[in-house]
């Protein structure tokens, strides 16, 4: 892996690390929501030397502009809760170590992130901005973002190791073709199910490992007068919501072995030695796919698609299907569910009128404090709408129950992956060079402590456990997440490509959506489903290469790397 050296000015910063810090940190008033860039005081090279000798003595500020160029940092990531006084102290803390810095929180809101974000990089050469969450720039951001791949294996100086070092470096995403890391995500995220202990104990079922076990206790909890499952079935939901993440977790249980169609292979462009010759297919072990243990071809990925050796018709997705419509809406509250959104059924939830809710591991945290709300008899909320009979009880979760069958290749994993997202815009050098030493400081132990301390104090609520090592937690965070294991990730490149759709093509999963109702309302059986579902793949497939710069002339030799022309 390339090695970058950090430009000479970082080191002189390291020396004086004594001095006062810079204060509140200040707000970029310039810049607009619309990622226009703000104007800058720099310094430049045709300032007098004779004034600059002039003066006595000159401010650390000044000293910094002169040599060594634009020294503000400017973080315009999405305001979410608590983010803002995460990133204030994390600025404070680190401006204090380099007082010639200047670190600007200038967060954005959610909504229309996305166009901003790509203006952002649209606009790289004049832009002030430098941190965003880039996933939501999408293509824009191509070749416009600093690659942290070249600075992993500096030593950093907050740690005293390579930088790779101070986090889970296995569970950031780089990409499989050209081996880009452009987004580092140090927050964990684990899809699973939560589920009321109090009517469990009640109607006197245990915790269900199997497809067969939980429909078992489905029943069970039906005929004592309960909605088993709370699950939203609304687009949002089989798009990007609940019914998606367990589309991708169950055809998972039925892909593993794709992985010896697309890895790499001795010759192919993204073939690694190092890695490669050492690798094995082995079903039992939840993480022998692991991008760091595996390289991945997307040139062959795309050729198995296009030929059907990589198909969605197969034995594994007609028991995963046949799975779901044995569940749904059968236990989710019948046809009410299609009319159901997220937060109405997590108000079902609350209010003990179902047993079992899928949710990612933020809810373990988000429903301690709002136990706690209601125990001080304050209102508890979901997006600013209050939400009537709340009722106390003890959260259990578990792990997604496995499917089996014919098919089914391995156990059930889960979505198991790093979020956050945090790319950089790149521009010159040594400006590129400051950004990293900045991230270096706020993916360490001290940075991200500072982060979390002041963003919990702000509402802010974690998804997971920190990615990063030596992170510390207050008592009851630290509680919520102790009893959550890893059981492996089903989001590897392509494992889960066929599970929903095809590509992150709108229209194909809107089509999805429509054959998924057809389905469960026992419109269209399990066969018809999966032709409905490979005609999607189908229609989409040549989209879905131009949107990765693949061409069907490419397939033909997998083994070289893709024109995109």
């Amino acid at each position: 892996m390339k090695k970058r050296t950090i430009a000479l000015l970082l080191t002189a910063m390291m020396t004086v690390g004594s001095l006062a810090g810079c204060g509140d940190t200040p707000s970029n008033a310039d810049a607009s929501s619309q990622g226009e860039s703000s104007s800058e005081e720099e310094s430049t090279e045709e300032e007098s030397t004779e004034e600059e000798s002039s003066e006595p003595e000159e401010s650390s500020e000044e000293a910094a502009g002169t040599e060594g160029g634009d020294m503000t940092i400017t973080i315009s990531t999405q305001n979410t809760e608590g983010e803002e006084a995460g990133w204030t102290a994390v600025a404070a803390a680190y401006m204090e170590k380099h007082p010639e810095v200047n670190v600007v929180v200038d967060l954005k809101p959610s909504e229309g992130y996305d166009q901003w974000a790509t203006n952002v990089f649209n606009n790289n050469e004049t832009t002030s901005v430098d941190i965003v969450n880039i996933n939501l720039a999408a293509e824009a951001a191509s070749g416009k973002a600093i690659n942290y791949a070249d600075y992993m294996e500096n030593d950093s100086p907050y740690s005293g190791g390579p930088w790779r070092e101070q986090f889970e470096y296995d569970m950031q995403t780089v990409d499989a073709g050209t081996g880009n890391f452009s987004a580092l995500s140090l927050q964990s995220v684990k899809v699973l199910w939560l589920y009321n202990q109090d009517i469990f104990d009640e109607v006197g079922v245990s915790i269900p490992t199997t497809w067969s076990e939980l429909i078992d206790v489905c029943e069970k909890i039906q005929a004592a007068g309960y909605q088993p499952i709370a699950m939203p079935g609304d687009y949002d939901s089989f798009y990007s919501g609940t019914m998606g993440w367990l589309a991708q977790c169950y055809a998972d249980q039925t892909t593993r072995s794709s992985v010896e169609i697309w890895r790499s292979q001795p010759g192919d462009y993204t073939y690694d030695p190092t890695i490669d010759d050492y690798y094995t297919y082995d079903p039992t072990d939840p993480f022998n796919d692991d991008t760091t243990k595996v390289t991945r071809n997307p040139v062959r990925f795309y050729a198995a698609v296009k030929d059907h050796t990589y198909s969605a018709v197969t034995p594994g997705m007609k028991t995963v299907w046949s799975g779901f419509a044995d569940v749904f809406p059968k236990y989710a509250g019948n046809e009410v569910m299609f009319g159901t959104n997220k937060d109405g059924a997590k108000t079902l939830f609350y209010q003990g009128k179902a047993a079992m809710y899928v949710d990612g591991g933020w809810a373990i945290v988000q429903f301690a404090q709002d136990m706690e709300k209601l125990a001080s008899g304050q209102e508890i909320s979901f997006n600013d709408n209050a939400v009537e009979d709340v009722v106390g009880f003890t959260l259990g979760t578990f792990d997604m129950p496995s499917m089996e069958g014919d098919g089914i290749e391995g156990k059930a994993r889960t979505i198991e992956v790093s979020n956050g997202f945090l790319g950089a815009v790149s521009k010159s050098q040594d400006h590129d060079d400051l950004v990293m030493d900045f991230m270096m400081y706020y993916s360490s132990s001290e940075g991200m402590s500072v982060f979390m301390d002041a963003a919990l104090e702000d509402g802010f609520v974690p998804s997971g456990p920190s990615l990063v090592y030596g992170v510390t937690y207050p008592d009851e965070v630290q509680n919520a997440f102790e009893n959550l294991t890893m059981i492996g990730n089903c989001q590897k490149s392509y494992g889960n490509s066929l599970a929903r759709g095809f590509n992150e093509i709108p229209e194909s999963y809107r089509a999805f959506y429509d054959y998924c109702l057809e389905l469960l309302q026992g419109k269209i059986d399990v066969d018809t489903f999966l032709e409905k579902h490979q005609a999607n793949i189908d229609e989409n497939f040549e989209t879905g290469m131009t949107n990765s710069k693949i061409t069907l002339e490419d397939l033909e030799n997998p083994a070289n790397e893709p024109t995109g022309e």
